[in-house]
């Protein structure tokens, strides 16, 4: 409901009375499917513009937000940015009560005249799209998606095309239909959303009782109307409305009645700043976790194919364990040469290992001799194969231990910088290709998590295999503390002693803290083994976060957030 025509009315009134005049300073891309507008206002100074044609999240508002943006800015950024960059916003406005908002901007060619350019954001779900225009001719310059004819033939949006609005669904414009006119057609069509322009069916179970429409088409015009006066008198009540749990369930410029009365609400002073809020609380945790899940996905292939690689190698070393068979039977054929007639496919002698009588298979085409060499050659063979194949099964076990080991990081990341890091960390294990177009190299030191005890101890925890390694073995001193789930992976955890001797609680505080940042998160009574640094070493060539340790002592805790002590 969020987006709807009533709310992108509010919006677009807050926005013009901001944007009117403004210039456009920076144009950026940070997602395929956002866009962001940094303008100087003359009334408010610098703000930045979010215009997101996400199918999840359609919208378009003023954000606090910071965006990283590509290294490697998307083809529609640089189109925009030498059509309206430096250009002056002159208008802003609504189709009728449609999900549709324009913007007109007025700026220069390359010959230095004046142009009029519109940047038109259609709000409509999966069917979201941002369009630039040329005013005079009317001329779609570009569009962020690419309509073809084969995917619409009603409506194509492409370069080139005059731009034409999406077909009118015949309903009343909430804002200029009179009140008779309303009641009318609501009467006719016994539902307010399917005669109203604006009135998305969510939003008409909020403010009207059921079987309204039919039964009292009179009482729902009256109602809008009142609703249509107190928006234009900007009467609003901008809300958030949060689940028991705090997450946000949805967002309006004016009251929910459904919602007020049963959930909790955080209230805001404009329309804008309540989107900010919701879509930051809601989108944020949401884009970390499908950014996690498509990172877990490729983790978990990755380990897939080392567990098809450890099989054949266990089928492998199996067979190559036959070996000292093709070894008895080259000895003894060497031992019952005179058994062997030429041309025979195979003899019978008597094995002087268990007394019984043995049948060797022979090749017809050579002798007896050089068949008992053959079978040393294969036991040779065999015998050095298993050699190798056993240093790649140890090999392939330590890769599938480390996957495992990144894989219980994973569910710990709370930002796309941490899923980054990790992602960095396989690259350079060389799990992962590096990426086409990188990041600008913002060379940056280890940054653990830092939390505080309730004692006022510091935890430092890994978020990555990398930091583990940083915090474990560079930072760690000899009386700290460390402390890791037993045979869980997860993140080392570090108590920072300074030369005290910290008390039971703050031992137990650390272990629930590693409980946590591990992959028994969700678990109950999670052991976690504990030890000083005095008593942990890395083998040497292990993969990043392996480390060995004795004198341990393993402690069963539930799991518990340390975020309520967070440092940062």
């Amino acid at each position: 409901m969020a987006f709807d025509g009533i709310m992108t009315s509010i919006v677009v009134r807050e926005l013009s009375e901001v944007l009117t005049g403004a210039r456009i300073e920076k144009v950026q891309q940070p997602e395929p499917d956002e866009m962001i507008l940094q303008v100087h206002t003359p009334a408010r100074g610098r703000k930045k513009l979010l215009i997101s044609v996400s199918s999840q999240a359609a919208r378009v508002h003023f954000t606090e937000r910071s965006y990283e943006n590509p290294a490697l800015p998307p083809a529609f950024c640089m189109l925009l940015r030498k059509h309206i960059q430096g250009g002056k916003i002159s208008r802003v406005f609504q189709r009728e009560t449609e999900r549709i908002i324009d913007m007109d901007i007025e700026t220069v060619n390359e010959l230095g005249f004046s142009v009029s350019k519109r940047m038109t954001a259609e709000i409509m779900g999966k069917h979201s799209n941002l369009i630039l225009t040329d005013i005079q001719s009317g001329k779609i310059i570009d569009a962020i998606k690419h309509i073809s004819v084969d995917v619409n033939r009603v409506r194509q949006i492409l370069p080139g095309l005059i731009y034409v609005l999406p077909p009118s669904q015949g309903k009343l414009d909430f804002r200029s239909a009179s009140e008779e006119e309303l009641a009318a057609r609501i009467a006719e069509e016994k539902s307010v959303s399917r005669a109203v322009q604006g009135i998305s069916p969510a939003l008409e179970n909020q403010l009207f009782r059921e079987n309204m429409a039919a039964e009292d088409p009179a009482g729902c015009a009256a109602i809008l109307t009142a609703l249509r006066d107190d928006i234009a008198a900007g009467r609003l009540d901008p809300r958030v409305y949060l689940l028991p749990d705090g997450t946000p369930k949805d967002v309006h410029g004016v009251l929910l009645p459904a919602y007020a009365e049963s959930l909790e609400s955080k209230s805001f002073s404009t329309a804008d700043e309540a989107m900010d809020w919701f879509y930051a609380n809601r989108l944020d945790s949401n884009r970390v976790m499908q950014k996690a899940l498509d990172l877990t996905r490729a983790v978990n292939a990755l380990t897939d194919k080392q567990l098809l690689k450890k099989q054949r190698l266990l089928e492998e070393i199996k067979d190559a364990e036959e070996s000292d068979r093709y070894r008895v039977m080259g000895e003894l054929l060497n031992a019952n040469l005179h058994l062997a007639a030429p041309g025979a496919s195979s003899v019978k002698v008597i094995s002087y290992y268990d007394g019984q009588e043995t049948e060797i298979a022979l090749d017809p085409r050579l002798s007896a001799a050089k068949n008992a060499q053959n079978y040393f050659k294969k036991y040779s063979k065999l015998k050095s194969s298993r050699k190798e194949k056993l240093a790649q099964l140890a090999e392939c076990e330590e890769e599938i231990a480390y996957l495992d080991s990144v894989s219980g990081l994973i569910p710990a990341a709370s930002s796309y910088e941490e899923l980054d890091l990790i992602r960095a960390e396989l690259t350079q294990q060389g799990f992962m290709r590096a990426r086409k177009a990188p990041q600008k190299n913002k060379k940056q030191g280890p940054r653990p998590r830092r939390f505080k005890t309730k004692e006022g101890y510091t935890l430092l925890v890994g978020r990555n295999n990398l930091e583990n390694d940083h915090i474990t073995l560079k930072l760690g001193q000899k009386t700290d503390w460390w402390f890791h789930t037993k045979d869980i992976p997860g993140s080392h955890v570090l108590l920072v002693c300074e030369g005290k001797d910290p008390d039971p609680d703050t031992m137990y505080e650390a272990a629930s803290c590693a409980a946590w940042f591990s992959k028994g998160r969700q678990s109950q009574n999670v052991p976690v083994d504990y030890v000083q640094i005095r008593y942990i070493k890395k083998p040497a060539g292990a993969k990043p976060g392996r480390v060995i340790f004795t004198n341990n002592g393993t402690v069963w805790v539930d799991p518990r957030d340390p975020s309520a002590g967070a440092e940062g």
